[in-house]
């Protein structure tokens, strides 16, 4: 049965029995609750391993049909990804956790997520109102309930339409 947790939709909640896995996917949930949400951000960096953390994300430039991935690893980049959300987007972030896979590793989830996306941006995205529905493919990998790394898989074309 979905539920619904500050602006975060769990439309398929994990039901296994791995006190892991669940933990593992409440951690999930918290991250989307705190993603861009003034006065949180301590409590999103508070999810994540203390060392060497990591994000993986896809990017295709000068309109090339070829997806390259970004690794940001440890704080330092990690945050220069993160806080620049955190800092100058102000606005709607819903999120729908469509989907937790679990698979044997109970530390290695994937999930299915979609976003709807209404925000105001100024710094280093300019000026600007950003609104967009966007779907995702996340693959999340955990240490002792703390997120180890993030990879995530969207539709680059659009965030680039939109953030160009």
């Amino acid at each position: 049965m979905a539920y619904v947790m500050e602006n975060v939709t769990v439309l398929n909640p994990y039901t296994g029995s791995n006190e892991i896995a669940k933990c593992n996917c409440e951690t999930i949930t918290k991250f989307f609750t705190a993603y861009c949400k003034p006065g949180k951000r301590d409590f999103f960096y508070d999810l994540w391993v203390k060392e060497a953390p990591c994000v993986i994300t896809p990017f295709v430039t000068e309109d090339v049909a070829t997806c390259t991935t970004k690794l940001h690893e440890g704080w330092k980049e990690i945050e220069a990804f993160f806080d620049p959300i955190f800092l100058t987007m102000k606005g709607k972030f819903d999120w729908f956790i469509e989907d937790f896979i679990v698979g044997e590793d109970p530390n290695m989830i994937i999930t299915k997520t979609t976003s709807d996306i209404d925000v105001m941006t100024s710094g280093v995205y300019g000026e600007k109102s950003i609104a967009y529905k966007g779907t995702y493919v996340q693959i999340w990998k955990f240490i002792d309930g703390r997120l180890k790394s993030f990879e995530e898989y969207y539709d680059t074309a659009l965030l680039n339409s939109k953030y160009a």
